[in-house]
């Protein structure tokens, strides 16, 4: 077998099929991948969804539902303050999962919106 398919191979023996199939359902939309992406750059501090909301130029309702199927796939964890949920990559994640989305935010982070959103997180005054 070629590399690839090693490669391959050693993350279909890390996951059932299932776990792949919804793990690439989430990680294929901008947003989440995005967000995913924002929060490894402030690892292992949290960002609030009112930042998310100014990061990515979303309404409150369209972040928190993106984010709960992050939070159904264990790969961030929430905590609330006063009125505000404040989201960070899960700790607990296991070291497959991590490998494969930090895999896919590699090859993304020289694609515009990523190094646009880190520049305006760069920038970012926290609101709560």
């Amino acid at each position: 077998m070629t590399d690839f398919y090693n490669t391959a191979y050693s993350y279909m023996r890390i996951f059932s099929i299932m776990e792949l199939v919804n793990l690439f359902k989430v990680l294929g939309n901008p947003i989440r991948l995005r967000s995913l992406n924002l929060l490894a750059m402030r690892y292992p501090d949290s960002l609030c969804v009112c930042d998310f909301m100014e990061l990515l130029d979303c309404p409150q309702s369209k972040i928190s539902r993106h984010f709960k199927q992050l939070r159904d796939l264990n790969l961030v964890t929430t905590e609330q303050k006063d009125q505000w949920v404040h989201y960070r990559l899960n700790q607990s994640m296991p070291k497959n999962r991590w490998a494969l989305i930090q895999t896919c935010l590699q090859q993304a982070a020289n694609e515009s919106p990523f190094r646009q959103d880190i520049m305006r997180m760069q920038k970012l005054k926290p609101i709560c």
